[in-house]
């Protein structure tokens, strides 16, 4: 219906016209609900660009719009593109809104997270912080998005190796998911995906395999292959797997979930190079460092070019002394800017 009504409109009225603006953007919101984030970002782009030109960058329906437009370069991977548009729309919203609104706080959580997929944790850490604390004041302590940020910032805590605290945070936070918005909610996956990977960094890997299973194939059914938060339980399996001396069974896993994502009619569509990092992290958990850097730099040939992440990243530690883990590295380091553009195409 979105669809007809861009076309008709444009037809009729012209692109131009606010009000086909407005069904362009609410076609762009339908795509990205299907996780067709590709074909959402330039029609996010369209309408933001028109809003910046007619109302002014500062305007709110344009900083809507911006964050729109991020989130669906977020969404692609992207996301040292998607921080600049994060920035822009927080620093707006903390003038205008102030800092307890709640659009405010979901723009924190948005900018915290590319800077967690950056590798910038330390930055990441006390904004997704922030926007608990203030959600839990505001919105109470079993609001689905106070449960949300609690459960963002474990994941933050778990990547830091404060793995102490974040298996707090989360055994905090599960239960309450559970019974708020139930068992099989993607959030509440999510923590259960989070609370693995925690458990997997202490080397509970029985007790790590069980969570992450269960929720890889809940999550499957659920939200699909596409979705980063099933890569990430499906990881998290995989390290659990590999960390008790069954990698074949791991790397089967995963050949599968690719040849599945490659076959599916969504193919393309969201974040291209997941799987294959997801399948380095659970080599090098392995100790398998020549598999790991080969699937490295698949995830690369998709488009991943975050040489600081790639050398901070807690869960591929062990190859940090390989020569050519290095190498890969140094070649993201020094990458053309024109070419990691062309590697987001």
């Amino acid at each position: 219906m979105s669809r007809e009504a861009v076309e008709n409109g444009t037809r009729y009225i012209g692109a131009d016209d606010p009000v086909v603006m407005g069904m362009t953007a609410n076609y762009a919101s339908a795509l990205c609900a299907q996780n067709r984030f590709v074909d959402a970002e330039p029609m996010f782009r369209r309408v933001f660009e028109f809003d910046r030109r007619t109302a002014g960058p500062d305007a709110p329906k344009t900083v809507l719009q911006e964050g729109n437009l991020g989130f669906a370069i977020d969404n692609q991977g992207r996301y040292a593109e998607a921080e600049p548009y994060y920035r822009h729309e927080l620093a707006v919203e903390l003038r205008v809104l102030g800092p307890d609104h709640r659009s405010t706080t979901g723009i924190m959580h948005s900018l915290s997270d590319v800077l967690e997929e950056e590798g910038h944790l330390a930055e990441a850490e006390p904004l997704s912080r922030q926007a608990m604390e203030i959600r839990s004041r505001t919105l109470g302590a079993e609001h689905f998005e106070t449960l949300r940020a609690k459960a963002w910032l474990s994941d933050v805590l778990s990547r830091e190796g404060k793995f102490r605290e974040a298996e707090k945070l989360q055994r905090e936070t599960l239960p309450v998911q559970t019974r708020v918005l139930g068992p099989e909610d993607p959030y509440t996956l999510l923590t259960q995906s989070f609370l693995a990977r925690t458990l997997n960094g202490e080397g509970h890997y029985d007790e790590a395999e069980k969570m992450a299973r269960e929720t890889y194939t809940a999550l499957v059914r659920v939200a699909g292959l596409d979705d980063s938060g099933t890569v990430g339980a499906l990881q998290q399996l995989g390290e659990a797997l590999a960390s008790t001396h069954r990698y074949p069974e791991a790397e089967k896993l995963f050949r599968d979930a690719i040849a599945k994502q490659a076959s599916s009619p969504t193919a393309g569509q969201g974040n291209p190079f997941q799987l294959w990092y997801a399948f380095a992290c659970v080599a090098a958990a392995a100790n398998r460092p020549d598999e790991a850097v080969q699937y490295l730099r698949e995830a690369v040939h998709r488009g991943y070019k975050y040489a600081d992440a790639l050398r901070a990243d807690n869960e591929l530690k062990n190859l940090r002394a390989d020569p050519k883990f290095q190498q890969l590295v140094a070649e993201l380091q020094h990458l053309p800017e024109k070419d990691q553009r062309a590697q987001t195409q």
